[in-house]
């Protein structure tokens, strides 16, 4: 991929270069032409005016004949002599002119090759060869296997571009996951943590915290520390939906016999629709942790639990004039605002106006709709793109809903327009 770049890049430039040399030496030969054809049509016409006034002269008795022809051979002779010298002026200024020794033809040639090394000098500094290296190194990585000596090998490669480029976050983030294949799990976690902080994009962030989230569980025994929740905390800030973090929540609650909390985050998983496999784990899962609870009468393979739901309506003020991808966080709470939320979902702009329907299947953390009788319905126009309310944020909060013991959905309508200041 690489060479290919600079093979196209090379007959690109000489391309333009032709644009820029072949106009040069045609130039000045047709400019003389022109200039020299102008020339000479005022001769001529100069001529013809003095002929004119000449032959006026004659006819008035001005000039007799002999004083008329002196004056016409002369006048021819002068016509002659201005069309001869100007052509070899001409003749011997194109030659010098093609010959490219004039300095102002010369200075559009050397800026066409001073451009060429700084145009590289700059895409260098600016450009995203790193990217297209590393990008180069996982499309072969796919064809080569996972074999540990394979994977140090590609370890290497992408260290070669942190060197250059400390801040690459892509290129951490794949030397962590090589790491993750070769079970070094304590290395992982660093290269995801500095990783998250040079990947911008929210939703990008939110995946490689959740995978350095699992990374630090696993290296600290399979503990839920409070290192291991803060960095959930940010994931779920930025997507609270991230399948890594739903599938380590999963997980831990499982292994601490929570198995109710486990059937939540697998069944949050389930509706996101993954592939068949996956599918087909997580429904046995779910059947596993479902008889563990003693409950067999829900059916782990129906995609929807029962239990409370909303309908909520919601509308974003006219005066709101944000970009179309600015991210929207929808959630229900509890009424002191405790805890992760009870259901949330992500989604922009561009799909307001909307009808949100939030259940228990969109839970985020160990408790759901169902747990709670009373909730507040939270909608925040994101500025920064996560879940923490920030100056500048829009937001709508509900008055509190009771939502126990009811069959029917509860319908709510808001409107987002208050300014976080």
């Amino acid at each position: 991929m690489i060479d290919l770049f600079w093979i196209l890049s090379l007959l690109l430039v000489g391309l333009a270069a032709l644009f820029v040399v072949i106009p040069i030496l045609r130039h000045p030969h047709h400019a003389n032409l022109i200039g020299m054809a102008d020339r000479n049509a005022a001769n001529l016409v100069i001529f013809q005016e003095r002929m004119q006034e000449l032959n006026r002269d004659l006819a008035e008795g001005l000039l007799d004949r002999p004083q008329f022809d002196s004056l016409k051979a002369e006048l021819e002779r002068t016509l002659l002599s201005d069309v001869t010298d100007e052509s070899r002026n001409q003749a011997a200024s194109g030659t010098a002119d093609i010959s490219l020794k004039s300095p102002i033809k010369l200075i559009p040639i050397l800026a066409m090759v001073a451009a060429l090394p700084l145009s590289y000098l700059l895409y260098d500094y600016w450009g995203f060869r790193d990217d297209l290296a590393v990008a180069e190194i996982i499309e072969r990585s796919r064809s080569v296997g996972d074999d540990p000596e394979s994977v140090r090998d590609r370890i290497f490669e992408l260290g070669s571009v942190i060197e250059r480029d400390p801040e690459n976050g892509w290129a951490l983030y794949f030397i962590a996951r090589h790491l993750v294949t070769l079970g070094q799990m304590q290395e992982a976690a660093r290269f995801f943590e500095r990783a998250a902080l040079y990947i911008e994009n929210p939703m990008d962030k939110a995946v490689v915290l959740g995978q350095y989230a699992q990374a630090q569980y696993i290296a600290s025994g399979q503990q839920m520390t409070e290192q291991v929740s803060d960095i959930v905390a940010q994931a779920q800030r930025l997507n609270p939906a991230e399948p890594s973090v739903l599938q380590l929540l999963g997980a831990d609650a499982f292994i601490n016999q929570n198995y109710q909390a486990a059937v939540t985050y697998w069944q949050r998983l389930l509706n996101m629709n993954p592939g068949p496999e996956e599918e087909q784990f997580l429904r046995q899962v779910i059947a596993q942790a479902l008889e563990m609870t003693g409950t067999p009468s829900i059916n782990p393979l129906s995609d929807a639990f029962p239990g409370p739901r909303l309908e909520l309506s919601l509308s974003v003020a006219p005066e709101i004039e944000l970009p179309a991808e600015t991210r929207v966080f929808v959630s229900a709470q509890t009424i002191d605002g405790g805890g992760p939320p009870l259901a949330a979902k992500l989604m922009t702009l561009a799909d307001l106006p909307a009808v949100i329907t939030l259940s228990n299947a969109d839970a985020v953390g160990p408790f759901n709709l169902a747990t709670a009788e009373n909730v507040v319905v939270v909608a925040t126009v994101s500025v920064s793109g996560t879940a923490d309310v920030q100056a500048g944020d829009y937001q709508v909060r509900s008055e509190p809903v009771m939502i126990k013991d009811t069959e029917a959905p509860v319908r709510i309508q808001l409107q987002i327009r208050e300014l976080i200041e």
